[in-house]
């Protein structure tokens, strides 16, 4: 778990270097923790403007669906695949933005 914290620190730090800070995404982990926070997120239908923003800067790898994928024992089966498909989406353009 420690991993995926370090991970995580290092996803808002990369982001905020590109003049994007998550503030939704930071104050959801404050009050849910990590895992529950991405969790919360990645099982959305909605396409999330961090992700959005991370896949225009070229941080696709420091996405939180990225993280649910890098660490696959912190998460359950529907998370991987939504964290999956999201990428999926992205990398086959298919992703829009939506706000």
């Amino acid at each position: 778990m420690d991993e995926l914290e370090s991970f995580i620190d290092e996803t808002i730090r990369r982001a905020a270097e590109h003049g994007y800070v998550p503030t939704v995404f930071i104050k959801m982990r404050r009050d849910y923790g990590t895992v529950s926070a991405i969790s919360r997120l990645v099982r959305t239908g909605d396409t999330q403007t961090g992700f959005t923003r991370l896949n225009e800067l070229g941080l696709r790898d420091w996405t939180i669906e990225a993280a649910v994928l890098r660490f696959p024992d912190c998460f359950d089966r529907n998370d991987r695949a939504s964290a999956a498909w999201r990428l999926d989406q992205a990398t086959a353009g298919g992703e829009e933005h939506h706000g």
